[in-house]
């Protein structure tokens, strides 16, 4: 009963998650790193305004976001299940990560579209 709350109720597959979502984000920030260097210095709102409204961009952010979430939501249950011992405060801690992780999706949609 106390896996429910993983991503795919499974280790392997819990893990193999996290190492492809770590891939992801990586390419993520090296896209980053290299949007910044091109910058070249103008790094003013219009600037990043240009970057971002390229549907690619805006799709490759929302898939580093997502797997930024699930990378953390399977090293947080990880946390929650190994040290957390009361079921109740276990619980709390899960529900205010999930509340955190969607009220930060959320904001992401609203920001991109």
């Amino acid at each position: 009963m106390g896996n429910v709350t993983s991503c795919t109720r499974s280790g392997l597959k819990d893990w193999f998650l996290q190492r492809i979502s770590a891939i992801i984000i990586m390419l993520y920030a090296i896209f980053a790193v290299i949007v910044i260097l091109c910058l070249s210095g103008d790094g003013s709102y219009h600037a990043w305004l240009g970057i971002f409204q390229n549907t690619g961009v805006k799709i490759f952010t929302l898939l580093a976001f997502l797997s930024l979430m699930a990378h953390a939501w399977i090293g947080m249950w990880t946390i929650f299940t190994d040290y957390v011992k009361c079921a109740c405060i276990r619980g709390v801690l899960q529900v205010a990560a999930i509340v955190g992780y969607l009220t930060c999706f959320i904001w992401l949609i609203c920001i991109l579209f």
